[in-house]
């Protein structure tokens, strides 16, 4: 398993696998998650 923390809230901790880590990785690098940033400044 995957235990990835929020460093600003140590105590929330999100569980993943190596699967679905590498899965968003992926999509990551692929820019499947751009759209939400299109608009940041």
């Amino acid at each position: 398993m995957i235990y990835i923390r929020e460093t600003d809230e140590p105590e929330v901790v999100a569980v993943t696998t190596p699967e679905k880590w590498d899965a968003f990785v992926k999509g990551v690098k692929a820019g499947e998650f751009d759209h939400f940033v299109e608009d940041a400044e």
